[in-house]
């Protein structure tokens, strides 16, 4: 028992300090010029990926990287890892770094209604609190400032759409990643979405000229390296530990640290409402990450989904049809 709390407790420190990496994304989009953002991501993913290959070589870890079951959603999960990636870079080019990390953010709401159908995990009324809080925290963040041109309008509300796309497309990343991990290790995870990401982004390679590319040589290798090797090694280490609904929640450290980071190294101005979101998606982090095993009273809500327990009056309910029908697929057979 010991041993599992010390893993868990390992385990959202790992994410904390993954998620904090990640939180550097906007800086490195903000220091590379002349670039298309799909470019920008191309090149990224081709350095990230090169230092991939070399950690693997010399840990020895080159044969997890063989398929053998579940393709479909390796593939699926590289495709919704570059609309994730492509959607919110281009939200911050639109909306600036603070609101395109929240935007982004908005997944746990997703994860937390689809993973009791499709992944078959307990929503527990703390888990709720804290889906809430943060609920509430970017939407006290996400306020415009400003009487805005009808373009600017447009272009905000544009960077806006884009940074809910990106959070629905890395809530299905996450629930993906929960059906894959029980057989695939986490280089293998990160490995394959990623040449999946750099086929759907081949195109983009030949749009920037020799030059451009020697000018932000230094930035791309290292915004690779740093984000596609390491941070997200770490983040999938670590996720393999954590309920999925946690997981979202625990992401939110992310777009507090974008923000602190912006306000630091870019002078960025923080609002006061800006503070007092970041301080309910704290406190919804907080309260998922100090979680014991079990509280007293706390039900499962998604005991009314389970094919041996249905209330009085709900036996022929469409909720009910749905999941069964769910079921029937290949979800169904997930190992755990």
């Amino acid at each position: 028992m010991t041993s599992i709390a010390t893993t868990t407790r390992s385990s959202y420190l790992g994410l904390i300090v993954a998620f904090t990496i990640f939180s550097l994304s906007g800086i490195f989009l903000k220091s590379i010029n002349g670039m298309l953002i799909g470019s920008i991501i191309y090149y990224r993913l081709i350095f990230g990926l090169l230092t991939l290959l070399v950690f693997m070589a010399l840990t020895g870890k080159l044969d997890e990287l063989l398929i053998t079951s579940k393709k479909r959603y390796i593939f699926l999960m590289g495709c919704t890892n570059t609309l994730t990636i492509y959607a919110y870079f281009t939200a911050i080019q639109h909306v600036g770094i603070s609101i395109a990390a929240l935007l982004l953010y908005t997944a746990p709401a997703y994860v937390t209604i689809l993973s009791p159908i499709l992944l078959k995990e307990n929503i527990t009324g703390r888990d709720m609190m804290a889906l809430l809080l943060s609920a509430i925290g970017i939407i006290i963040a996400i306020h415009p400032v400003g009487n805005f041109s009808a373009q600017t309008n447009d272009l905000y509300a544009l960077g806006i759409t884009l940074g809910l796309l990106s959070g629905i497309s890395y809530a299905l990343s996450t629930i993906n990643y929960r059906y894959l991990r029980d057989t695939y290790s986490s280089t293998a995870l990160l490995f394959w979405p990623t040449v999946v990401s750099l086929v759907l982004l081949s195109p983009y390679a030949s749009l920037v000229s020799p030059g451009i590319l020697a000018m932000n040589i230094q930035e791309l290798i290292l915004f690779g390296m740093l984000m596609t090797t390491f941070g997200s090694l770490l983040y999938y280490r670590s996720a393999r530990h954590v309920k999925a609904q946690n997981l979202s929640v625990v992401s939110l450290v992310e777009p507090v640290a974008g923000i602190l980071f912006g306000y630091l190294i870019l002078h960025e101005q923080i609002f006061s409402y800006t503070l007092e979101g970041c301080a309910c998606i704290l406190a919804g982090v907080f309260l998922i990450s100090t979680k014991s095993k079990t509280y007293f009273g706390e039900k499962s809500l998604s005991r009314y989904f389970k094919h041996q327990y249905y209330p009085s009056g709900h036996q022929q309910s469409l909720l009910h049809t749905f999941y069964r029908t769910l079921c029937k697929g290949p979800l169904k057979n997930q190992k755990r």
